[in-house]
């Protein structure tokens, strides 16, 4: 079986404060993009055989394998499997590739071997592994609350285009919340936020990100790039998630293109023209 995980971007993301349990309550709209890592999962005799070169950790403390551990803990499947992940999303850049990849392996093992569950038990489940994997599971627009890993809504998006800014440079989610003056959200952010779903919306009117300031400080190159899109003409520009990787949005393909003919090209960094995966246009991404 062959499974292509999604990268996201967060195009909306407030920090509303921290929680009990020590994570911040967020709300966030996510939106899956055409950018993919590979999967291939097949059923072994015994145990989980892990081959993801390039996700710089050991195979255990891999999210893939936590994910196959979990599931086949969950429902009594004594099955072996074998796993190979081919890497495209880069390691510490804000786009979810680590997260997409569990939540894919979920779902893929639940289709290989049948047992039958269904998205809010696979989305549970994703739960435990990572704030941003139960969002892979449903892999649409959407609102997020509470850690990030709650679906307040669907959210209809205006069609755009994105370039994928990623620089050669991994953040520390945990040192980027740790460098967070905690803004204030007011009442009218509030509404906005309680609106958002009821209409569709223009995702450069929505570019909001409270973890921005924080990751400027630690990597003030981030503002730069930043700036370099809005200068080549997006029509608005931010950072994904925790960081590194800054996207542009543009009207459409041909704005992209003279977007990209007028930008500085930087060393090292990678350039990535994408799009919003949606049913309609893209069909099942877990082919």
């Amino acid at each position: 079986m062959k499974i292509q995980a999604p990268a996201k971007i967060n195009i909306y993301l407030k920090v509303l404060g921290r929680r009990a349990d020590g994570y911040h309550e967020l709300r966030t709209i996510m939106v899956p993009l055409g950018l993919f890592d590979e999967i291939s999962i097949e059923p072994a005799g015994q145990g989980i055989m892990l081959d993801a070169p390039g996700c710089n950790c050991a195979s255990e403390n891999n999210l893939v394998h936590k994910a196959a551990r979990l599931f086949l803990a969950s429902t009594g499947v004594r099955s072996g499997v074998s796993i190979r992940v081919r890497k495209q999303i880069p390691v510490g850049a804000g786009l979810g590739g680590g997260s997409s990849d569990a939540a894919s392996v979920l779902a893929g093992l639940n289709d290989l071997f049948r047992t039958g569950l269904g998205p809010r038990d696979l989305m549970a489940m994703a739960g435990n592994l990572g704030a941003d994997c139960p969002f892979f599971i449903l892999g649409r627009p959407s609102l997020m609350g509470a850690r990030g890993d709650e679906v307040l809504r669907d959210i209809r998006l205006e069609d755009r285009e994105y370039l994928l800014v990623i620089p050669p440079i991994a953040l520390s989610t945990a040192q980027v919340y740790a460098e967070l003056k905690s803004p204030l959200t007011t009442v009218t952010d509030r509404l906005k936020i309680d609106s958002v779903g009821r209409f569709t919306i223009a995702p450069e009117q929505w570019l909001v990100n409270d973890l921005e300031a924080a990751a400027f400080g630690i990597c003030p190159e981030l503002k730069l790039v930043k700036a370099e899109l809005l200068e080549a003409g997006a029509l608005g520009a931010l950072m994904t998630g925790s960081g590194s990787s800054v996207f542009g949005v543009f009207k459409d393909r041909d704005h992209l293109c003279n977007g990209i003919s007028r930008l500085r090209r930087r060393d090292g960094y990678s350039y990535i023209p994408t799009a919003r995966l949606t049913g309609e246009r893209y069909g099942d991404n877990r082919s």
